[in-house]
């Protein structure tokens, strides 16, 4: 990382991670009382496992394109193949899926509350100046993967 590289939050999982046990904490504290339709932890359990699947994936595809997983690395390659087809942030969008995922599986109300704030984190906190860091990197080549893969989905 260089003193103009706009990454700076070293681990990126930390953010919905802490919003879920703050979630359960609120939830100790001041319960709020919802009526979770039967069967939802059911979905929850899926959303909160199946999800790791797609890092797993996206560090595979990293690993072949000898690129690295660390957000704040110097990265050699943008991928462009595997998950990196159809989002061009599978990691982040595995983070969501798990904490939406966490939320019904725990019954966490409050994680619903502090979603948006999960959501902004990570879009502007660390998307936007890894963004900003592949643009100065890697120039046109980036900018034209942009253009062809959504951000999110």
């Amino acid at each position: 990382m260089t003193a103009t590289d706009p990454r700076k939050f070293p681990f990126p999982p930390a953010i919905p991670l802490i919003a879920l046990l703050l979630s359960w904490a609120l939830g100790r504290m001041w319960p709020l009382p919802i009526a979770w339709p039967h069967g939802l932890r059911w979905v929850g359990l899926a959303l909160f496992v199946l999800p790791f699947a797609l890092p797993v994936w996206a560090a595979r595809i990293f690993r072949q394109h000898r690129t690295p997983v660390n957000p704040r690395g110097i990265v050699g390659a943008i991928a462009t193949d595997g998950p990196y087809r159809f989002t061009r942030n599978p990691m982040y969008l595995s983070l969501m899926l798990e904490y939406v995922g966490g939320s019904l599986l725990f019954q966490l109300p409050w994680a619903w509350i502090l979603l948006p704030v999960v959501f902004l984190s990570l879009h502007f906190g660390v998307i936007i100046p890894e963004e900003k860091y592949l643009e100065g990197r890697f120039g046109e080549t980036y900018l034209h993967y942009k253009t062809q893969v959504r951000r999110w989905l």
